[in-house]
């Protein structure tokens, strides 16, 4: 009889503690598509989406084409063309881009330098201690 009431008890228990974590439902609503952005008419307004370019030369606003990671020259001249900030042209984007990952990857390369000499010179230490041709 009290192994029923254990049962009982633990199955009571599991019950409360998963009704206070399953937390009630929302009901969830489609939010409105976000607009085009052929529709914003401003470089701030247009760079307010991640996936929107603002070009200078014809003042408007589309849609980043994904499938280039440059934009082409016949949708915008890349020092004409702006993602993500107004006052840096994508020309200007690129050059810093590519500069701070050669300058990361020079970093790294002589920091693995460094420590592979160190490592080196600790090795050929310690071999030169237990040496008997080199004791006196």
């Amino acid at each position: 009889m009290s192994c029923l009431k254990a049962e009982r008890w633990a199955l009571r228990t599991a019950f409360i503690i998963a009704a206070l974590l399953v937390e009630p439902g929302e009901s969830q609503t489609a939010s409105p598509p976000p607009p085009p952005c052929s529709a914003f008419q401003s470089c701030d307004k247009c760079l307010q989406n991640a996936r929107c370019l603002w070009c200078f030369s014809t003042n408007n606003c589309t849609d980043y084409p994904v499938s280039w990671l440059i934009p082409p020259s016949s949708l915008c001249q890349l020092s004409q063309a702006r993602w993500g900030m107004c006052w840096i042209n994508f020309e200007a984007l690129i050059i810093t881009l590519a500069v701070l990952a050669g300058i990361v990857l020079l970093a790294v390369t002589i920091c693995c330098c460094y420590c592979c000499c160190c490592c080196c010179k600790k090795r050929q230490a310690r071999g030169r201690v237990g040496d008997p041709m080199t004791m006196p």
